[in-house]
Parts: structure tokens; sequence; C-alpha cells
């Protein structure tokens, strides 16, 4: 790779990477506005562009996952199933680390929940815990299950 083309990805890294926590702040701003809402999924769509060109399938897996879980906060149950779907997909056919296959389960019931799919919600919900239980690295475990507990979902 010539010097500019290194430091193109870089750029595309530092880019992917800035979207990426931009999202995030949005995703943790507890009085987001319809506004936040669109530039929250922007910023995670933005990210994950860049991730398909310059990352890794690690990166790429969380992209789709941030993908679907800005999705499902915002009611687009539909694209958030489709890159939840992706994400765990990946997670597995890439053989990504343990962790990212409990967030990836952890996703695909978020994105059920917000479609009103409790039974699909309720399986990968259990999947996750299951995985999260076997997770070794705690912070990991505490990460994901405080994930799991901000579904919303319809009670019984």
């Amino acid at each position: 790779m010539t010097d500019a083309g290194a430091d193109a990805a870089a750029t595309r890294r530092s880019f992917a990477v800035a979207a990426f926590n931009g999202a995030w702040a949005l995703i943790d701003k507890s009085d987001r506005s319809a506004d936040d809402d669109r530039q929250m999924l922007t910023l995670a769509f933005a990210s994950r562009w860049h991730w398909s060109e310059v990352g890794t399938p690690e990166n790429r897996t969380i992209a789709d996952w941030q993908v679907a879980h800005a999705a499902s906060l915002i009611g687009e149950a539909s694209l958030a199933i489709t890159h939840a779907q992706a994400a765990y997909d990946a997670a597995r056919s890439d053989a990504l680390p343990d962790w990212l296959q409990a967030s990836t389960a952890e996703g695909l019931a978020r994105a059920h929940a917000a479609a009103g799919d409790q039974a699909s919600y309720e399986v990968y919900a259990a999947e996750a815990r299951q995985l999260v239980d076997r997770l070794e690295d705690e912070e990991d475990r505490e990460l994901i299950r405080g994930q799991l507990a901000t579904i919303p979902v319809a009670s019984s």
C-alpha cells in the first residue's frame, strides 16, 4: 500500500471511530430529539460505511450491531432486524469473540422487541443471557447484561 493509500485508510478509520462514538453519545442521551434520532442513525450508518471499506470482520459486525441498536431505539424495527441479523450471522460465521456473539444475540433480541415480536425477543434474550454467563471477562458480562436490561419489552 502506498503512503497515500495508508493515509486514506487511516483517515477512514478515524472517521469510522468518530461516527461510532458520536452515535453512541446519542444512544446514551436520555432526552433525544427527533433531530438527534436522525443524527444518531446517520452517524451509525456513516461508521458502518467507513468500516465496510477499511475494517475487520469484527469492526463490520459491531457497526451492523450499532445500526440495529440505533434503529431499534427510534422504532425502525425492520431496519433493526436486518442489521441485527447480519451482525448475528457474521459473529458466528467469522468465529468472532464470544462477547460479540453474546452482544449480537442481545441486538437481535432488542430488534425483535422493537418489532413487538415477544417470542423472538425471548429466544434471543435467553441465548444472550446464556452466552453472557459463559464469558470470562466480568466487564464484558456486565456491559451486555446492562444492555439486555435496557430493552423495552411488552409485559405479558
